[in-house]
């Protein structure tokens, strides 16, 4: 259940991002959003990489 809201929720954020993108490129601003679009990108990896951590360091315990 979880994983199926994730998914959801990033496939979202994903097209609004590329519409952002595509808005972006047409008033001239595309480096801009391509550079928030890859500090977006890499938040998420953080926040992954964390979750994974946190779950196989509880596992490990339990």
């Amino acid at each position: 259940m979880l994983t199926i809201f994730i998914l959801v929720v990033s496939t979202i954020a994903v097209m609004y991002l590329l519409f952002q993108l595509i808005n972006a490129g047409r008033q001239g601003r595309l480096l801009q959003t391509l550079r928030d679009l890859l500090i977006i990108f890499l938040a998420i990896l953080m926040t992954a990489a964390i979750f994974y951590i946190g779950f196989r360091f509880f596992r490990a315990f339990l």
